[in-house]
């Protein structure tokens, strides 16, 4: 994660030196794994309730842990990079982008299916439709629900675009294709503990969603 003096000058000119003490020190925790709310005294000696909502505005409330929202942006946008990095190189390198010859007219009669498809939908709405797919792949939602809560904070913090800064237009299709790269959490800690699916694993789940 970059540290952008501006970002931070910014992001923090109504926190007193303490609160900004705590909050990069939230930053820094946040990095690797969410943290777990009742750890909070122990870390920066005070409690989440306790917390500025100057402070409580800049992370994801999950419950019993938060997560930073750039944290979860960058790492986000930086594994799904990679991720498709890697399946493009064994496709022999980028996919050629196709021409759109699409006439006026069909332009102009998909624009209602369009609008309805860039909505931006509630909390609710999204996890039930992404809880739904991860669970006709027979995976176990709950292990999923954090990851699908931070996706839908980070896009909506974006003004409702990826973590590459792309406008989503349809909603599902792109959770569709987000879904394989999404970390299964258990009590706080990714599927393998490493901040990383397995490629098996991601494999598995695309597999799945273009079968559907």
């Amino acid at each position: 994660m970059q540290f952008f003096p501006e970002d931070w000058i910014n992001g923090t000119r109504f926190l007193t030196q303490e609160e900004k003490g705590i909050y990069i020190d939230m930053i820094a925790m946040s990095w690797d794994k969410p943290i777990p709310k009742e750890r909070l005294p122990f870390l920066v000696n005070t409690t989440w309730e306790k917390l500025s909502d100057y402070i409580k505005d800049k992370f994801i409330d999950l419950g019993e842990t938060i997560i930073n929202k750039r944290v979860y942006k960058d790492v986000s946008a930086y594994e799904e990079y990679i991720e498709k990095q890697r399946v493009n190189g064994q496709k022999g390198g980028r996919p050629k982008t196709q021409k759109n010859h699409s006439n006026s007219n069909s332009n102009s009669n998909s624009n209602t299916n369009t609008n309805s498809k860039s909505k931006i939908p509630t909390e609710l709405e999204f996890l039930d439709y992404g809880l739904t797919i991860i669970k006709q792949l027979n995976k176990n939602p709950k292990e999923f629900e954090f990851s699908l809560k931070a996706k839908y904070h980070s896009w909506i913090d974006e003004g409702w675009k990826t973590g590459h800064g792309k406008k989503i237009k349809n909603w599902k299709n792109t959770l569709n294709n987000t879904i394989p790269h999404l970390k299964p959490i258990y009590n706080g800690r990714t599927k393998n503990n490493t901040g990383q699916i397995s490629d098996s694993f991601a494999r598995e789940i695309a597999e799945g969603l273009q079968s559907k």
